[in-house]
């Protein structure tokens, strides 16, 4: 909380220091050549020409150098993407200015868990977000607090220019809160991702996940083994369809994934499936005006162990019902194999465009100080969700909703602050803060 804070009120005072406006400049349509880039030290060319969806010469509107531009950005690399059409000679360069962030260092960890700022961790990782200057991620870290954890992992997204392969790996040992009993899930695991990119927009990956969770002594009998010990492997096959324009805070195209998982393969281990759709879409109504709408279920198949329960309530909640949980956590003998449903729709618009600013001579890391960015938008937001057991207790009087209203504050690092008034179907009131868009 006060790292937020932080930020913002540097941000309100800085604010009129160095203000730049975000521009493409040029007249369109428009001939394209060739392509240059300026101010990747680091990250090689191919990282950033590989997101440009087309082939040189050609002729591009305005709208293609957005886009252009938003995946780029969307490589979370740079604080700043800007592009300009300069004619040299007979042939138009398309001039790709980044302002490269800091990509290796030892970073504090000080981050809220599952919505719940009384759920605080805190910590040190070392993490290399450009490694090699190829995009590839690789961190070594741990945090204390809610949920312990100490951990290392990789992640490759592009693996050869032609073959487009996925891959990630990385090993954990964890505390986690238990969201029925009061005690802690002592967690140690690995998991290995491999997968491939269809298309710049389309990607599949499998995964293999093998994980250790003991329990206390106490609540051995809760263990599917029975012996306060289960080893549990996991394989789960992803498609992901994503089109958003900009990832931090979307505002057009769609973000589609399915997962199906299956959890134990031979005696004294969990057996079920799990099928988990992510649908949402962004339409543009009017000029920068738009329209967000999600829809997430969740299914499943066979009896859920209580360590892999599914609730709305931690990960994902229901603004009017924030800090509700469903279905009640006391009731975990009943619904032992419940699905999930969640929608919403959100509508939003700029309140203070996006504009950049720097310091001078910063200290320590000149770098990190360079076009920070600031900006307000607000949001109008209905949810709606529910959870069941049997298809009987589908009904409309079933449904938690709320709907309420947001500022959401466009800050250097942590990306989105918002600040939502949310009003439950029932008429009671709730003031939220949180990081991070919405969906």
């Amino acid at each position: 909380m006060i790292y937020y804070k932080f930020l913002f009120f540097t941000a309100i005072l800085t604010f009129w220091v160095q203000l730049i406006p975000a521009q493409i400049s040029g007249s369109f349509p428009v001939r394209i050549d060739e392509v240059q880039i300026v101010g990747n030290d680091r990250t090689k060319d191919h990282v950033i020409l590989r997101e440009i969806p087309y082939q040189f010469p050609d002729t591009l509107s305005r709208a293609d150098l957005i886009i252009i531009k938003n995946r780029i950005q969307n490589l979370f690399l740079f604080n700043r993407v800007e592009l300009n059409v300069i004619p040299i000679g007979s042939r138009n360069h398309l001039i790709i200015m980044v302002t490269e962030s800091w990509y290796f260092f030892p970073v504090p960890l000080l981050f809220i868990n599952e919505h719940d700022w009384s759920k605080i961790s805190y910590g040190l990782q070392l993490s290399h977000y450009n490694f090699r200057g190829r995009n590839e991620k690789l961190r070594l870290g741990g945090w204390f607090g809610f949920n312990p954890s100490f951990y290392v992992n990789y992640f490759n997204p592009w693996i050869g220019d032609n073959l487009r392969l996925i891959l990630g790996t990385g090993v954990s040992k964890r505390k986690v809160e238990n969201k029925i009993f009061d005690f802690d899930e002592d967690r140690f695991g690995f998991d290995i991702t491999l997968g491939r990119k269809l298309s710049l927009y389309l990607d599949g990956q499998i995964n293999f996940a093998l994980e250790r969770i003991k329990f206390p002594e106490e609540y051995t009998a809760y263990t599917v083994s029975q012996t306060g010990t289960d080893i549990v492997p996991k394989l789960s096959a992803q498609i992901k369809w994503d089109t958003r324009d900009l990832f931090e805070y979307p505002k057009r195209g769609f973000f589609i994934t399915y997962n199906l998982r299956k959890s134990g393969f031979g005696k004294k281990q969990p057996d079920f499936w799990r099928f988990e759709f992510d649908n949402r879409v962004y339409l543009p109504l009017y000029q920068q005006v738009s329209l967000a709408a999600r829809q997430l279920f969740v299914f499943n198949s066979g009896k859920l162990p209580v360590y892999d329960r599914v609730f709305l309530g931690f990960a994902e909640r229901i603004r009017g019902y924030f800090f509700d949980i469903f279905p009640d956590p006391a009731l975990f003998e009943q619904y032992d194999s419940n699905q999930i449903s969640l929608t919403s729709l959100e509508v939003r618009f700029p309140i203070l465009p996006i504009r950049f600013f720097s310091f001078d001579n910063g200290p320590v890391i000149p770098s990190l100080y360079r076009d920070l960015k600031f900006g307000i938008s607000g949001g109008l937001f209905i949810d709606s969700g529910i959870t069941w057991q049997s298809q009987r207790e589908i009904a409309l009087n079933n449904f938690y909703s709320g709907y309420g209203f947001g500022l959401h504050l466009h800050l250097p690092y942590i990306y989105v602050l918002r600040f939502d008034l949310a009003f439950s179907d029932k008429g009671r009131a709730q003031f939220i803060i949180d990081a991070g868009v919405s969906f």
